[in-house]
């Protein structure tokens, strides 16, 4: 009698794995997007000159970051200098026209790294990341996802300086 309704026993356990592993895949990606959000203190990205204006920072960008921190076990996010921008304190920091720190775009941020050691530990890992536009100073690492500027490339500070490390050569 039991061999009779075998494939009804069938039929029924593999739509209930596939009903299961569909729960279970939108459970997961689910926790992943509230992550990020729930977790992330945007006002590190804030311009020093308008509160909340962080919360316009590139989302890719952002888990690019989040990346970067768990690789190096730097706390990026706790030590960043300057990300979003308004065109007044752009330019009160020297920045360029086009910067993608700007409001407008929100898509670079400047890491502060004390050390050459953390320095080429985020730029190296920065470039396995896929990071493509990297930006090294004495004392911070600027990282910006601007596919409308030039790709594969990283300078120096001053502009116009050989960074001490460049990982696209």
């Amino acid at each position: 009698m039991i061999s009779s309704y075998k494939h009804i026993y069938v039929g029924i356990g593999t739509v209930a794995l596939l009903v299961g592993g569909a729960v279970l895949v939108r459970y997961l990606t689910r926790s992943k997007t509230k992550r990020v959000t729930r977790t992330v203190d945007f006002s590190v990205f804030d311009s020093k000159d308008i509160i909340g204006s962080g919360r316009c920072i590139d989302r890719s960008l952002l888990k690019r970051l989040q990346l970067l921190e768990k690789r190096t076990g730097y706390p990026v996010l706790k030590n960043i200098n300057s990300a979003v921008r308004s065109h007044f304190w752009n330019k009160k920091v020297g920045g360029v026209s086009n910067s993608a720190h700007l409001i407008t775009k929100c898509k670079a941020v400047d890491i502060h790294a004390p050390t050459q050691t953390i320095r080429n530990l985020l730029v190296v890992q920065a470039y396995n990341l896929g990071f493509t536009r990297i930006g090294v100073g004495k004392t911070f690492v600027h990282l910006d996802v601007d596919m409308s500027k030039a790709q594969y490339v990283a300078w120096g500070y001053p502009s116009g300086t050989s960074p001490e490390i460049n990982p696209f050569v």
